[in-house]
């Protein structure tokens, strides 16, 4: 049943050969406590079963939540979340990837920080890397819990960006559409940071580190720890100190 009273939550999902992980986020999504939602799933030229289970999900008379299945064949994480926001009516958009088991609150909290500061356009928060070891989890926790909020308020003190965990973000539907959506240029490394560059002109990007979302750690398992997390950095600086820069050293391959 959906609850007009409070604002409508789009949650986006794109998934490329998901058919792993994408019943358990789905099923993760019904038990969040927040009565007025949708979500879209978009298909990214998948060669697995992910849209064979998404389709079975929503014919389950079970499932009262509205969820939408749609296709997208050009590949590439900001193709596909472009596609979903099409489709989506809600006035929030909720960044959401196939492989993130939200936990119960997960939505509420993300509202209530957009909802309680009309000077935030989007919140974001940290991965925890639930099936990581215990060296690859516990660093990229106090990273993303102790620095990462003060590197992201630095950088927008400065103008010059803004940091966003691509798969656990909330932004205002009417910000990202004045924003110009999902750059498509990007499809992997460094499409968050731009995505953020571009929200924090219309206001602030807030960085919560109690709003942790539950993702797996096949990017680091298929790359390694330390090639993967000099990607994420390095794409994160080029794009403070030069755009262009960036826009030439762009990775396209999805890990997986």
């Amino acid at each position: 049943m959906q609850n007009s009273s409070l604002p409508k939550v789009s949650v986006l999902i794109p998934a490329y050969n998901e058919e792993k992980y994408i019943l358990t986020t789905l099923n993760a999504l019904l038990n969040q406590c927040y009565p007025n939602m949708e979500i879209i799933v978009a298909d990214n030229a998948s060669t697995d079963r992910t849209s064979f289970l998404v389709n079975k999900f929503i014919q389950d008379s079970r499932v009262a939540i509205p969820i939408i299945l749609v296709h997208q064949q050009k590949q590439g994480t900001n193709y596909a979340r472009e596609c979903a926001r099409q489709w989506a009516t809600g006035d929030i958009i909720a960044q959401l990837d196939a492989d993130c088991i939200p936990p119960p609150g997960w939505i509420t909290k993300g509202v209530s920080v957009l909802c309680n500061n009309n000077k935030i356009v989007a919140v974001t928060g940290p991965y925890d890397y639930f099936d990581a070891s215990f060296f690859v989890r516990a660093s990229t926790l106090i990273t993303q819990k102790i620095i990462y909020p003060l590197v992201n308020t630095l950088v927008q003190l400065t103008g010059n960006a803004a940091i966003l965990i691509g798969g656990n973000t909330f932004i205002l539907a009417n910000i990202l559409e004045k924003a110009g959506g999902y750059n498509t240029a990007f499809t992997f490394y460094g499409d968050d940071a731009e995505l953020g560059k571009r929200l924090s002109r219309y206001g602030y990007v807030s960085y919560m580190p109690k709003l942790t979302l539950p993702s797996s750690s096949r990017r680091y398992k298929a790359d390694g720890f330390w090639n993967t997390n000099k990607k994420y950095q390095s794409s994160f600086w080029k794009l403070v100190m030069d755009q262009d820069s960036l826009q030439h050293t762009i990775e396209t391959k999805h890990p997986r």
